[in-house]
């Protein structure tokens, strides 16, 4: 059964547990890509939206409903981003964005 949840939430129980993986999330909008946050020893190294990544991809983030979330424990991130501020402040933008995603 799926639990509806806020997002950051979800980001804190992955940080705090130093988990490795990726988080993929869908948006409500009609899209064939996915949210792609990308975890290392619980620290949030990527993150892209189809061809949108890292703080770009952040700041886009704002304007999207979200729906399902998906953790792919051990999922290896494509690259490391250079220019994502730091995990605490992702999982503080969208505590405050108040983001919700429904999780199994």
């Amino acid at each position: 059964m799926s639990t509806e949840r806020l997002l950051a939430d979800a980001l804190q129980e992955f940080h705090d547990a130093k988990k490795t993986g990726a988080l993929f999330v869908s948006a409500k909008a009609k899209s064939e890509n996915l949210i792609r946050f990308y975890f290392k020893d619980g620290e949030i190294i990527y993150l892209n939206y189809g061809p949108i990544n890292d703080r770009e991809c952040l700041d886009m983030l704002d304007c999207y409903d979200l729906d399902k979330a998906v953790f792919l424990n051990g999922h290896k991130a494509p690259g490391t981003a250079s220019n994502l501020p730091s995990t605490e402040t992702i999982i503080a933008v969208f505590r405050k964005n108040v983001k919700r995603v429904l999780t199994d």
